[in-house]
């Protein structure tokens, strides 16, 4: 089978999943940032990291790359990517237009966005039918209700399950084929039945883009709870409620716009962000928010400006910056949640 990467939640991944090929999602740091010779200095080190990746060989196991134009680095990464095409194994790159905004208009455009990927990868993998795509968006329908039942879990006084586990369980999906990661995560659940948590320990909403990958532990290591990360390595994934349509691509165009926001959106999808931050901290009774910028992401930063302006909850918000791969500031991390717990104590 081959193995096709892919870079941001938005790319509708069914539709590769339909090509016969295997999704793999390029979301962790290939420890290559400082190789990339193409970019320069101020684009974000996960693209950096991407891009020097693609360069030493990290990617030479994949048929093809989509990358989607979800902010201006990964424009440029796709502008690097076919700067390099000669050095770099992976032949075919599609570059998919994500809208920022989502109106009747903007999913006619990602619909039509969507066919070219089709096309494209017809042309390296043969053809794609409708019925093998909804076979495959049935499929992944099923790996995010498996992913609803988790979030259930976590919300309970005493979760039984940890940010760590979660964090491991997504980098799994990843990688493994999907027919078998929906069986992984429903021996996973099962396994879960019945355990209770912990409830001392400050529960922890994580707001961020790609994340770093040393950031879940440390705010479990360091005494604290992660029970939800509005990440693209987290809850952004998987969300989104299908509304069926007689035209599979305009149905995958809704779902993905439709899902929980990315800094990227604009306009109502932009303060739907906010509203939908503060309805969750309620939700899964958070006593704190950890909201960690990477360097470099002006989408990420205009979002913790608006965040820490006009959301209207009482929980503490902790701002970390830096790279995917640089290391976290344990004690910053560690004497917030001492903070924290000193702050439930008083509210006992």
């Amino acid at each position: 089978m081959n193995n096709v990467g892919w870079f941001c939640t938005y790319t509708p991944i069914e539709i590769l999943h339909a090509a016969g090929t295997c999704p793999i999602g390029i979301k962790s740091d290939s420890g290559a940032e400082h190789e990339d010779v193409v970019l320069g200095d101020s684009i974000c080190s996960y693209v950096r990291s991407s891009m020097g990746g693609a360069l030493t060989g990290a990617y030479d196991d994949l048929a093809g790359v989509v990358i989607a134009h979800s902010c201006e680095c990964m424009r440029r990464l796709a502008d690097g990517w076919l700067y390099r095409q000669e050095e770099i194994k992976p032949k075919m790159l599609h570059l998919l237009d994500v809208p920022k905004i989502v109106t009747n208009s903007s999913i006619t455009f990602f619909a039509n966005g969507l066919r070219r990927m089709k096309e494209d990868l017809e042309a390296q993998f043969g053809p794609i039918s409708d019925d093998s795509l909804r076979a495959s968006m049935t499929l992944f329908h099923k790996t995010r209700s498996l992913f609803n039942t988790i979030d259930a879990l976590r919300k309970e006084d005493a979760p039984a399950i940890t940010g760590t586990e979660v964090e491991k369980l997504i980098a799994t999906s990843w990688e493994m084929p999907r027919e078998a990661f929906n069986d992984h995560l429903e021996a996973f659940i099962d396994g879960k039945k019945d355990q209770v948590g912990n409830t001392d320990a400050p529960r922890i909403m994580v707001i961020g883009g790609p994340g770093n990958g040393s950031l879940i532990k440390t705010i479990e290591s360091t005494g604290g709870l992660s029970v939800v990360e509005h990440m693209c390595t987290g809850l952004r994934a998987f969300t989104g409620n299908p509304v069926f349509n007689e035209d599979p691509y305009r149905e995958l165009a809704a779902l993905y716009l439709d899902g929980t926001p990315c800094p990227r959106m604009l306009g109502d999808k932009a303060r739907e962000a906010i509203c939908e931050i503060e309805s969750m901290a309620k939700e899964y009774k958070v006593d704190g928010i950890i909201y960690y910028s990477m360097k470099f992401c002006a989408n990420m930063q205009m979002q913790w400006a608006l965040l820490k302006n006009d959301i209207p909850i009482d929980v503490p918000m902790k701002v970390l910056e830096g790279d995917i791969s640089s290391e976290i500031n344990a004690r910053e991390v560690q004497s917030f949640i001492k903070r924290l717990k000193k702050r439930r104590k008083r509210n006992r």
